[in-house]
């Protein structure tokens, strides 16, 4: 799981750094829109079997309602 972990904190950081270099005027929008693109598909190749992994068990077996 450290490595779909790695992979999602990979992927918000380029999510991150578009904007930042865009406000820069290092790259130009277009390529802002592909690096977030870019990001937003490895945030979620990493996060959703990162954030996935925990399964919800419930606490109690016998509920009253």
């Amino acid at each position: 799981m450290k490595a779909f972990k790695a992979i999602a904190v990979i992927g918000l950081l380029a999510t991150a750094i578009g904007p930042i270099l865009l406000f820069t005027g290092t790259i130009d929008l277009p390529t802002n829109k592909i690096v977030m693109l870019i990001g937003m598909i490895v945030w979620f190749i990493g996060g959703i079997p990162w954030l996935g992994s925990n399964k919800l068990q419930p606490t109690d077996s016998q509920v009253e309602i």
